[in-house]
């Protein structure tokens, strides 16, 4: 009801969070792995650009970069645009890991 109030007040909230939830630190760390974390950074920095452009510009056979970003889309880490170009529209990934269970 806050929310409805805030809207037709002209309130609006922060922008929504995004989140994914991994059941092990394994699965974490497999899904984001060195290459794949390279990849994300890399795309964010230099903006949209296909597989084929994106796996010549990090020197990287066509079929692995091809499999990862398929992987990363999957899980909402990058995003295919219109164009199909893919793009990572996160300026932050905070991975939070739990010591005591």
């Amino acid at each position: 009801m806050a929310a409805f109030k805030n809207a037709e007040a002209g309130l609006f909230g922060q922008e929504p969070v995004h989140r994914r939830y991994f059941s092990n630190q394994n699965t974490l760390f497999s899904a984001l792995s060195p290459k794949r974390w390279e990849l994300m950074r890399f795309l964010r920095k230099q903006g949209p650009m296909s597989i084929k452009k994106l796996a010549a510009e990090l020197k990287r056979d066509y079929k692995n970069v091809y499999d990862d970003v398929k992987q990363l889309e999957k899980l909402e880490l990058i995003q295919k645009k219109e164009d199909d170009k893919f793009c990572v529209p996160w300026d932050d990934i905070t991975i939070q890991l739990a010591l005591a269970a």
